[in-house]
């Protein structure tokens, strides 16, 4: 009797331990997308508003204004709320002028920047997105972009996946110039700057659960075949 309750009792913990393996594979992904830094300009100011970055610009002060935002890349639930707005200021001396994001991506990797942007047609028109991995050297990144005349529905995107020096780095860096204002109050509005990144996860790789799988029958053959080696003892 207590032979058979002991069987029972070992066979219904081991498959307890399968389906718990196998829901930890199918249950969750190895590496999830996280915001690591949002700007969303609802406060009126450059201070982050999810995560953690810092967000500084080398225009003059009077030409940093705010205006009527979007939902376009909008995370975290923001509200459409306020945008900043950049104007080319007198003279338009801030051509050549840049917004720049520090923000640490250490424990991070396949990095993406993305922003809803528009431009007056007097505003700047050749903006060129940069990166940095120490924080004061900055490299072009792809062509420079002009921004449409209305938020729209798609944001911009810049995927750094291929630039290895960019994941975990506490010194990463974010830079966008800003080129070919024509008049004072031409000017650009950006609302929701989000940066993000994969982060491995806690989760087992599906090569790992299969190895703890594969001990686990080990164990209890093991322990199948002792006990039946007991039974057959005089």
């Amino acid at each position: 009797m207590f032979v058979k309750l002991d069987r029972r009792l070992t066979r219904r913990v081991f498959v307890n331990l399968i389906c718990l393996v196998v829901l930890l594979v199918a249950s969750a992904p190895v590496a999830l997308a996280d915001e690591l830094a949002v700007w969303n300009f609802n406060d009126s100011n450059l201070n982050v508003d999810h995560g953690n970055g810092t967000l500084s610009s080398s225009f003059n002060a009077v030409n940093i204004l705010f205006g009527a935002g979007t939902t376009n890349n909008a995370r975290l639930g923001d509200i459409a709320g306020q945008a900043l707005s950049l104007q080319g200021g007198t003279g338009t001396a801030n051509n050549g002028r840049h917004l720049t994001f520090n923000v640490s991506t250490l424990g991070f990797s396949d990095i993406v920047v993305s922003f809803a942007t528009l431009g007056t047609s007097t505003g700047f028109n050749s903006n060129q997105f940069q990166y940095s991995l120490d924080g004061t050297t900055f490299v072009n990144f792809g062509p420079p972009y002009v921004p449409g005349s209305a938020f729209g529905a798609v944001p911009l995107v810049f995927s750094l996946a291929s630039i290895v020096g960019v994941d975990d780095n506490p010194n990463a860096a974010f830079r966008i110039v800003f080129n070919g204002a024509s008049s004072s109050t031409g000017n650009n509005r950006m609302d929701n700057i989000v940066v993000e990144g994969s982060a491995t996860t806690s989760v087992p790789e599906p090569m790992t659960a299969i190895l703890l799988l594969s001990g686990l029958s080990g164990l209890y053959g093991v322990r199948k075949r002792r006990r039946a080696a007991k039974m057959t003892q005089p």
